[in-house]
């Protein structure tokens, strides 16, 4: 069993609408977290065709999840022997999703994950919805789970894929000003509560009219911040150990004294 993974995390300025642009970003940084011997490498939400895109311009640009794009990143995650999680949105029909899509280091799709709860009327008018959490994927014998921005607020979200084994989750997000308190707050503690590694990767910079706070983060399952991104661009890099999982669970172990009898109505009633 594979104890350790070096885990490479991409904060950078939105490139709206230029896929060329996201692509080669890419490029540049797989071969950077190659040289840092990093394993996997993350970039934020819709990174390679930017976020705050007009519907128009979705439809003009957006791709598919195995079209030229994606055969184009598998070919970089080939040729520098790296998996690559990247956030984009995504064509499927008449329909389009924000995703993230996680190549594995020879090039094959090991996951494609769509956001499954869109954030005010921005979400809503580009995207639809998710309509579950994509299952517990196996990479270099770690178990890793995936969420999208807004979905790691809800803790329900990631108290179930830490139920579901995941030891680590992929979180891609374009957290914008004044909501640093999620980067800042309520990721390391999504971490400690459920015992598990999070990377948070988000843009830096603006894009359009929206300004980015950055604050990209690597957390610990001991709530522990392991790499912290101020507002520029930057590449983070921490070696994870399961080992640090286990020796947390053993001292805190919320994952035995969970009485799950007492949670029931969390799923069938909303205040």
């Amino acid at each position: 069993m594979n104890n350790k993974l070096t885990l490479a995390l991409v904060q950078h300025v939105s490139t709206p609408g230029d896929l060329s642009a996201g692509l080669e970003r890419i490029s540049t940084y797989a071969e950077k977290a190659n040289q840092a011997g990093a394993d996997l490498l993350l970039f934020p939400e819709a990174s390679l065709t930017g976020y705050n895109n007009s519907l128009e311009t979705n439809r003009n640009i957006a791709p598919s999840a195995n079209g030229e794009h994606q055969q184009a990143i598998a070919s970089i995650c080939n040729r520098f022997s790296i998996a690559i999680a990247y956030g984009f949105a995504e064509r499927d029909g008449d329909s389009f999703y924000n995703s993230v899509q996680l190549i594995g280091d020879t090039g094959d799709t090991l996951a494609i994950y769509r956001k499954t709860h869109l954030w005010g009327d921005q979400d809503r008018k580009l995207f639809t919805a998710g309509d579950d959490l994509v299952p517990i994927i196996q990479y270099k014998g770690w178990s890793i789970g995936f969420l999208i921005c807004y979905d790691i607020e809800f803790p329900e979200n990631v108290r179930r894929l830490a139920i579901e084994g995941a030891e680590l989750l992929l979180t891609p997000t374009a957290l914008m000003e004044p909501w640093s308190t999620v980067a800042d707050r309520v990721v390391p503690v999504r971490a400690y509560e459920n015992q598990l590694f999070i990377a948070y990767a988000n843009f830096c910079g603006n894009e359009y009219q929206q300004h980015y706070v950055g604050h990209s983060c690597i957390a610990g399952p001991d709530g522990m911040t392991m790499a912290k991104a101020k507002k520029a661009e930057v590449m983070l890099v921490a070696t994870l150990d399961k080992t640090d999982i286990s020796n947390v669970r053993q001292t805190l172990p919320y994952h035995r004294d969970r009485l799950p009898s007492l949670y029931q109505a969390l799923t069938n009633k909303k205040p």
